[in-house]
């Protein structure tokens, strides 16, 4: 066993016995064993969020990795570049006022011992709106259509409703057409709650793919998505 591969075992279990969640100093890694989840989430035009999660072991692993002194992150939106500050161990995050359709987002990590990483890179998808509900509540046996606008790109949509009274809903929509139906039944309730009224929260998503740095972990990824939420409220299906 190599020194810096006995150093991060050692790191990993001496962590791994203090709590659930393990952390490991970037000094005891290569470049390669670094596993980047990158995520850029677009709320408007004019509004973007971007997101690095590090960890050691794969893009699902609990050990995440915290940058030593000599180690750093850089997020470049459009032509600004800014370093990106801890939000937790193995964490990373920045903001840019922008989010306009194909602008161009990169991570950059930055190593003084090891090889860098400096183009885990990709652009945003188009933003769009959500159209309004003809009704603020539905019955579990009713459909609930969702609708936005713009729409026809080749990009990919996803839905997500969540709401105390009934099991998560996800679903990949197929084709960006500017519509889409969650058919009656499809927010199932759990038996505690068949007879309970709640409120929904609705997510969208217009998702596109990146490209991570080949010099890190092959389990590294990079999403760009612009974001809208709604709400809505559940109630019992009709007896």
């Amino acid at each position: 066993m190599n020194f810096r591969l006995a150093l991060t075992v050692v790191g990993v279990l001496g962590v791994g016995a203090a709590g659930c969640k393990e952390t490991i100093d970037s000094k005891n890694l290569r470049t390669a064993g670094i596993a980047l989840t990158m995520t850029v989430t677009a709320s408007s035009e004019s509004s973007s969020t971007v997101k690095a999660v590090l960890r050691a072991g794969g893009d699902e692993s609990n050990t995440y990795v915290d940058l030593s002194d000599g180690d750093a992150l850089f997020a470049t939106g459009g032509t600004e570049t800014k370093e990106m500050g801890a939000e937790s161990t193995g964490v990373y995050q920045t903001s840019f006022a922008t989010g306009a359709a194909d602008t161009p987002f990169k991570v950059d990590l930055q190593r003084e011992d090891d090889d860098p990483a400096p183009n885990s890179s990709g652009t945003l998808p188009a933003p769009f709106s959500l159209t309004a509900f003809a009704t603020s509540s539905f019955a579990r046996d009713a459909d609930v259509v969702v609708e936005w606008s713009p729409s026809g790109t080749s990009d990919d949509m996803r839905i997500e409703a969540n709401g105390s009274c009934i099991f998560l809903y996800t679903h990949d929509i197929p084709g960006d057409t500017g519509s889409f139906t969650i058919p009656a039944g499809a927010l199932d309730a759990p038996e505690s709650s068949k007879d309970e009224t709640c409120d929904i929260d609705l997510e969208i998503t217009r998702n596109r793919s990146g490209s991570a740095d080949p010099a890190l972990d092959p389990e590294s990824s990079v999403t760009l998505r612009h974001r809208r939420t709604s709400k809505f409220t559940s109630t019992p299906a009709a007896p």
